[in-house]
Parts: C-alpha cells; sequence; structure tokens
C-alpha cells in the first residue's frame, strides 16, 4: 500500500522528531537540501537560471535553503518574494542565510523584473505554500502563479503545489501547475486527490529528516492499494473444486428499456469467478438477454403494474434464498413499488450484497435501513447518486470527497461504500480510506458502473471479504479500463470492450 498523510499526521511527526532532538531548523535545511539533490539530477547547477518563488512562510524558508546551496554550486539564482519579507522565525533565518549570492526581487515592488526572470528561468521552484495552505490563491501570489505557469521552464514544486489543500486536494484555477513535485518524507493527501493530482505532476518523494521510525508508526489519512495486495486477495481456485465452491450470485437488475445494465453487470460477474450467476429479469426483457448471454441461469418473473406481481415476488424470494450475494439496481427502475421493495431487501437480506444506481435512489431519505441491514452492503455511488444520499449537489460532493466518505462510512458501519469517480473511494467505518489509482476518463461512460458492480458481486460470492471486494473490483474495473484505452482509445472503448479485456487482466494480475 501506498500510504498519504494529512497536514495534522505531517505536524504530529514533526513534532515527534523535534522530539527526538531534531530542531525545526534542521528539517529546513535538510528538506531545502533534498530539493536540491533533486534538481541537480536533471544536470549540473552550474550557470543554470533558476528562479525560486517563496511565500512568507515556511515553504519560503525551503526554498531559501535552496536557493542559498544552489548559489553555492554556481547556478544564477533568481528569488522572488510574492508578499514580501518572510515572517515565520525560521523563514527569517533561512533568508538572512543566503548571504549576497542570490539575487532576491520584490514581486509586488518590481513585477515586470520578477517576470522576466520567470520567463527566462530554466527552473521554475515553487515555495510559496506548503501543507498548512487552504482557500484560494489571491494576487499577488495568483498573478505570480499564472506567469510562471506560462513560462516554459521546468515547474518544481516544494512538498505540495502551491493553492493544492493538503488534506481535499481543492486547487484553484491559478494554482502552480507542477511538471514535478518533491514531497518531503511522506506523500501527500492532496497530491492523490484530484484536483490536486491533476497540478503534482510527477510525484517524487524525498527523505527529509523524519527519521523512519517516526513515519512507521504514524497512522496514514490515505492507502493507495497496489497489484500486490490485490494478487493476495484473489481466492485460489482448487483443482477438486465445483462451481458451488465459487458461489452463487443474484443480479436483481434491469427493466424495459435497461435490459444492456443487466447484461453488463452479469457479464462482468461471470467473468470474474462466480461461480453460478443467476440473473432476475422481468418476462419482456429475457429474449434481448436470453440472445446475449449463454452462461447465466435466468429467473424470468412476470411483472404487474409499476413492480412485480405476487408470484413474481415469489420467484425472486426463492432465488434470494439459493444465493451467497446480491447485486440490486443495474437498470431496476424506480416506481414505488420497487423503492419499497428494494429498501425491505436491504434490510433483510443475511448475505453481502451491492446495491447499485437505482437501488441506491430507492434509498434517498430512507438511510437508517443500513444500520439494522441483516448483512454487510456495499454502496457504489458516483457523485451525484451520493449527493441524493446525503441531500447534496454533485458538486459539493467533489469538493471534499474524502472527509464526505469518511463520515458516512462512520455513521454507517455495516456499508462499506465505494464513492466512484477519478480516485475512487473506498470507506469503511473506522478503517483508513483506500484509493484507486487504475483507470482512465474513457471509462466514464454509461455501463461501466453496471460492470464494477457485477465484479464486485462475484468477488462477495466467491466469499472475499466485502472491503476486500471492492478494492479488487475497482482496481481491476480500472485495469481493464487502462488495457482497452491502450488498445481502443479511450474515446472509443466501450464496457463491452473492457469486460471481453478480463481475461487479460487476470493474466496480468497473475503476472
Amino acid at each position: 500500500m501506498i500510504r498519504f498523510y494529512t497536514k495534522q499526521q505531517m505536524q504530529q511527526m514533526e513534532r515527534a522528531a523535534v522530539g527526538r532532538g531534531t530542531t525545526m531548523q534542521q528539517l529546513m535545511e535538510e528538506a531545502g537540501a533534498a530539493a536540491v539533490r533533486h534538481i541537480r539530477k536533471k544536470g549540473p547547477a552550474e550557470g543554470k537560471k533558476i528562479a525560486i518563488l517563496c511565500g512568507k512562510g515556511n515553504n519560503g524558508g525551503d526554498g531559501f535553503v535552496c536557493a542559498r546551496l544552489l548559489s553555492r554550486m554556481g547556478a544564477r539564482v533568481a528569488v522572488i518574494l510574492a508578499e514580501g519579507f518572510p515572517a515565520s522565525d525560521l523563514a527569517k533565518n533561512a533568508y538572512g542565510a543566503m548571504g549576497t549570492l542570490v539575487n532576491v526581487l520584490d514581486w509586488q515592488k518590481n513585477p515586470e523584473i520578477c517576470r522576466r526572470a520567470v520567463q527566462q528561468a530554466d527552473v521554475i521552484v515553487d515555495g510559496l505554500y506548503g501543507f498548512s495552505f487552504h482557500g484560494e490563491l489571491r494576487p499577488p501570489v495568483a498573478t505570480l502563479t499564472r506567469v510562471a505557469n506560462g513560462s516554459p521552464g521546468l515547474r518544481i514544486s516544494l512538498d505540495l503545489p502551491s493553492g493544492v489543500e493538503c488534506d481535499t486536494g481543492k486547487a484553484g484555477a491559478d494554482t502552480f501547475c507542477a511538471d514535478e513535485t518533491v514531497a518531503f518524507s511522506v506523500p501527500k493527501v492532496g497530491h492523490a486527490l484530484y484536483p490536486g493530482a491533476r497540478y503534482t505532476g510527477k510525484l517524487c518523494v524525498v527523505p527529509a529528516g523524519i527519521e523512519t521510525e517516526i513515519l512507521d508508526r504514524t497512522g496514514a489519512g490515505l492507502l493507495v492499494p497496489e497489484k500486490e495486495e490485490v494478487r493476495a486477495c484473489l481466492p485460489e481456485r482448487d483443482p477438486q473444486a465445483n462451481k458451488g465452491t465459487f458461489g452463487r450470485l443474484l443480479c436483481l437488475c434491469g427493466s424495459y428499456g435497461m435490459a444492456g445494465a443487466a447484461a453488463l453487470c452479469a457479464g462482468a460477474a461471470l467473468r470474474c469467478g462466480a461461480g453460478l450467476v443467476d440473473l432476475a429479469v422481468p418476462e419482456r426483457i429475457y429474449p434481448i438477454l436470453a440472445a446475449k448471454l449463454s452462461e447465466p441461469i435466468f429467473t424470468v418473473y412476470p411483472e404487474a403494474e409499476g413492480g412485480f406481481s405476487p408470484g413474481g415476488k415469489a420467484m425472486v424470494e426463492k432465488s434470494l434464498s439459493l444465493a451467497k450475494a446480491v447485486v440490486v439496481g443495474c437498470g431496476l427502475g424506480r416506481s414505488e413499488e420497487k423503492t419499497r421493495w428494494v429498501t425491505g431487501l436491504v434490510r433483510h437480506y443475511p448475505g453481502p450484497m451491492v446495491v447499485d444506481a437505482d437501488a441506491l435512489r430507492a434509498l434517498e431519505g430512507n438511510l437508517a435501513v443500513l444500520n439494522e441491514a441483516a448483512g454487510v452492503r456495499v454502496l457504489t455511488p458516483h457523485p451525484g447518486e451520493m449527493g441524493g444520499l446525503l441531500g447534496l449537489s454533485a458538486g459539493q460532493v467533489q469538493e471534499n470527497r474524502l472527509q464526505t466518505a469518511r463520515d458516512f462510512a462512520v455513521q454507517y458501519p455495516k456499508t462499506v461504500l465505494v464513492l466512484k469517480g477519478a480516485g475512487t473511494l473506498i470507506a469503511r467505518g473506522q478503517e483508513a480510506v483506500l484509493m484507486n489509482t487504475t483507470g482512465n476518463a474513457g471509462m466514464a461512460r454509461g455501463g461501466s458502473g453496471d460492470m464494477l458492480a457485477g465484479m464486485i458481486g462475484a468477488f462477495l460470492a466467491q466469499g472475499m471479504e466485502a472491503k476486500r471486494a471492492a478494492m479488487c473490483g475497482v482496481y481491476l474495473h480500472g485495469l481493464a479500463g487502462d488495457l482497452t484505452a491502450r488498445e481502443q482509445t479511450q474515446n472509443a472503448m466501450l464496457p463491452t470492450d473492457m469486460i471481453a479485456r478480463l481475461p487479460q487482466v487476470f493474466r496480468e494480475i497473475a503476472e
């Protein structure tokens, strides 16, 4: 797992380092020296034009250390004070230590000279704000970052791109757009979450004076699974197994006009190892699905106005009694009767269940049922559906995805939340939140979520613990998207293409 840290956790680690005898001044020196070592990997410093943008706080102090060390190596360094003389004692000390080799310019007093220094620089170092920043950049700093973002030099941020919030990844339009970010000691949550990830560029984590023991014992704010964790979770296929060994998944999906959602859900589940997939669908769409899929068994139920006929309910209930796991909602429809039925199903079904799409809409205004559920529930909302559950807009959810996911998971501890989007989040109770890094924008089309629901359902049916099932489903779903995009482009790829790549995905994971 890759671990990302919050502002509070960073401050905790710094205090622990100071408690062991390291001073904050030493930590600043270590950070500046580490950044210089990174810059020197690009080539000799001698003769290179370097503009270092410095704020008033300790991130500016890191920049002053860089300026002093680079100037001693023969670089032509211009320090640009964005907001005047430094304010913190640490930064003042670092400023005073620069001496006379460094050319210090004041952005507010001499903007044209500063502008030329930035535009002509080979390297532009961002030391404006660090992990304590919040809000949005404002003039005069925002004007300076616009100049830097439009300049041809290599842009390198110290610790975090200025304008990115450490704990949320929030970033305004004038955020410093780094080609590379040198993160001190550990990566920060803002490096991983969008839109902060977009401004981070290539992330390079460098040791900066905090001992490994302190880093290891500090809990992370966000975990990113890698291939090894996913591989370790996937069930082995026993040579003596039969289809019953790998579970029976019931997919309660589809309605008139939405047969495709059911097909994608069941098709993905079949490719993820479920022993038997039972697709429960209304009579009207059975012929469409039977022509598409040969492998599932079908529970074909008669409908009544707005939902199930009495006989249809009995058929579905029998299938529920046989299932080891359930997926409900993909293209199911949103009638009042189905809303009541879904609510009861979420409350009473004893096994694990994936709740997606229309089934999520059925829970709006009735989330208390999640704490009454007889089994674990994996909810898979996109931001709009998450907003519907919480009475928020999709934009409000996106503003603070991580905290939204954390708060929901704590309030509904029987639930595993899969908050979809760029960097899908997986949260359960008080446990560390997971963030997925596979996938691409080509997956942003109808049907991708139905595929994901089926994949997670297949892993649940095989007996995988719910949070692990969600982690594996999301990671492999994204990997299928990445393989498909390489071959078919993000514009042209379809969910059916991704399902067809799942054998290749499992082969890649195994290797």
